[in-house]
């Protein structure tokens, strides 16, 4: 018996034909062993029958028969040879993620690197239209075998702490439950290996703290700049405001000992250092004449 696999959900259609001058008759399309029975009038010589989505109870052996009235007498044929239906639940392979909140991470020569003492996560999805199921994490070398309920067709993994007993192959496999059937997926594969964390680790700290802190830097730059600028004005205005000359004249004591005379004026009072420059002049002169 010949035997047609249908994928479940799918649509199929089985179509029964005759080799007869009689036309217009009935075809019937019945399960040998199910409760399926269909039945179609046809004006040619074939009829097609449609299951629109098939499950398991579609499953089974299926014949044609065909019935036609000739001179007001009912005539049917023999039942057709048999033709089997089996349907099967067609899994994707489901795909397999790797993260690193942390520091993220490096595709190297033998898979996915990981920096020890780093946390790490593994997403586990497929594409499928059946409801539930569950994911199974296998860690390939060891009695480690993790399994989650799928949450929207996938399910995570968590690693808090990273170490070098977890460096290996790891796969996600994906089973559900079809009508008391159990169907799994092929796996999908993925190789860890742990990494002391080194150079790299050191400049990416490094690269992060340069990056928070640059603006804060030049920001305390400007401000700096700001600062000492307003302060070289400030002690500007002062000096023009208040510079003070001082000029030397002799006057000697009655011991003969030079004792020097200072007058200072500010520099905006014009009129004033005139007169009184003046005057020191006539002191000078004065004292010179009396010393001779």
């Amino acid at each position: 018996m010949p035997v047609g696999k249908v994928t479940w959900g799918h649509r199929v259609s089985i179509t029964c034909s005759i080799s007869t001058q009689h036309l217009g008759g009935t075809f019937t399309l019945q399960q040998s062993s199910g409760s399926f029975r269909k039945s179609q009038t046809s004006s040619t010589n074939s009829a097609s029958f449609n299951i629109t989505e098939v499950n398991f109870s579609n499953e089974g052996s299926y014949q044609c028969q065909y019935q036609t009235r000739v001179s007001s007498q009912d005539f049917s044929s023999p039942k057709s040879d048999p033709v089997g239906l089996s349907v099967a639940v067609t899994l994707q392979q489901p795909s397999i993620c790797l993260t690193s909140p942390n520091t993220g991470l490096v595709w190297g020569p033998e898979g996915v690197e990981v920096i020890r003492g780093d946390d790490f996560v593994f997403t586990c999805s497929i594409s499928s239209h059946f409801p539930g199921g569950v994911f199974s994490l296998i860690f390939s070398g060891s009695n480690i075998t993790e399994t989650k309920p799928a949450v929207n067709n996938s399910a995570s993994f968590t690693f808090p702490e990273a170490d070098y007993e977890h460096q290996g192959n790891y796969s996600c496999v994906y089973e559900v439950v079809v009508v008391s059937r159990k169907f799994t997926s092929t796996f999908t594969a993925m190789s860890v290996t742990i990494k002391k964390a080194g150079l790299k680790l050191y400049l990416m700290s490094m690269i992060t703290i340069v990056s928070v802190s640059a603006p804060l830097l030049l920001l305390l730059l400007v401000l700096t700049v700001v600062f000492l600028v307003c302060r070289r004005r400030k002690q500007a205005e002062k000096s023009e405001d208040l510079v003070h000359f001082q000029i030397i004249s002799n006057n000697y004591t009655i011991d003969g000992e030079e004792e020097p005379h200072y007058i200072s004026f500010k520099q905006n009072d014009t009129t004033k250092k005139v007169d009184q420059g003046q005057c020191m002049e006539r002191v000078v002169c004065e004292e010179d004449h009396d010393h001779e």
